[in-house]
């Protein structure tokens, strides 16, 4: 199927998935702060390693999260 033979409904479709790929960007994005606050804050060398490492998970989900957003995005628009 080209971008051409989409029908309204799936424009829309792609246009809401972008939104909530959006959506679940930014909530790992502010987990992402969450972690890095605990690490800043902890007295445990361990929990801080952890938490680091739990930050940089949640900035990599939020980059594919972004990229997802703007493939539908660019889907939408076709």
């Amino acid at each position: 199927m080209t971008d051409k033979d989409k029908s309204l409904g799936e424009r829309l479709g792609d246009a809401a998935d972008a939104v909530k790929h959006k959506v679940n960007e930014g909530a790992d994005r502010a987990r992402a702060e969450g972690h890095d606050f605990k690490a800043e804050t902890s007295d445990n060398p361990l929990e801080r390693a952890v938490e680091k490492g739990k930050g940089m998970v949640d900035r990599g989900k939020a980059e594919l999260h972004d990229a997802a957003s703007e493939q539908k995005a660019r889907d939408a628009g076709s």
